[in-house]
């Protein structure tokens, strides 16, 4: 029976089921991962064909590449920021700021940071300034403290 079926039927027969079944498998599970990368192409297309300024074919990979630099930037500026915060509360601590020397002296610290008001860092930094308050245990500041602290900055 199988001697009437080529070898050249018999690979084309498996490498049309290879195809069936990567194809069903894409369709099921990147079902959505395919139609962002056609989307993302199709917006491609249409803006070089619209856009007679366009300078790069690359625009999209850099401006994601821009939000990338711009995050890590952000995320030194967070690590500067905890560091300068954590040598202020020791010393402030240390030479036994009164709580309106001490605030004023957490508020011109946050100053330096502008970019990090309202930022989803915000938390984690007024969480950082809580726990060495409390590390040091001779300041501790109110909720509403926290908020005048971030009010003077820009």
């Amino acid at each position: 029976m199988f001697t009437n079926i080529s070898w050249t039927t018999c690979i084309l027969v498996v490498i049309l089921l290879l195809a069936v079944w990567y194809l069903f498998i894409g369709l099921r599970f990147y079902f959505n991962d395919l139609q962002n990368l056609l989307a993302r192409k199709g917006k491609r297309d249409v803006e070089l064909t619209h856009d007679e300024n366009y300078s790069t074919p690359n625009a999209e990979y850099t401006s994601e590449q821009t939000e990338a630099s711009d995050t890590d930037s952000l995320y030194h500026e967070v690590e500067n920021l905890t560091r300068k915060l954590k040598e202020t509360i020791a010393d402030a601590s240390s030479k036994n700021y009164h709580r309106e020397e001490f605030i004023f002296l957490l508020q011109l610290t946050l100053k330096e940071y502008p970019h990090l008001k309202g930022s989803p860092y915000q938390v984690a930094i007024n969480n950082l300034i809580i726990s060495e308050c409390e590390k040091y245990g001779s300041l501790h500041l109110s909720a509403e403290e926290q908020v005048m602290l971030w009010k003077e900055v820009a």
